[in-house]
């Protein structure tokens, strides 16, 4: 099952959209970051 969740955070005053996509399937459990999770770019 594939989720995909809209959300916002804030830097300061500015909002920032954040894009999260979440899959659930049976087997090992694993925890995957993809892209810039520790980075901020304007």
């Amino acid at each position: 099952m594939i989720m995909h969740i809209a959300s916002l955070t804030f830097n300061g005053i500015d909002i920032i959209d954040v894009d999260v996509q979440v899959q659930i399937s049976p087997g090992i459990p694993a925890f995957t970051i993809v892209g810039f999770a520790d980075k901020n770019y304007s």
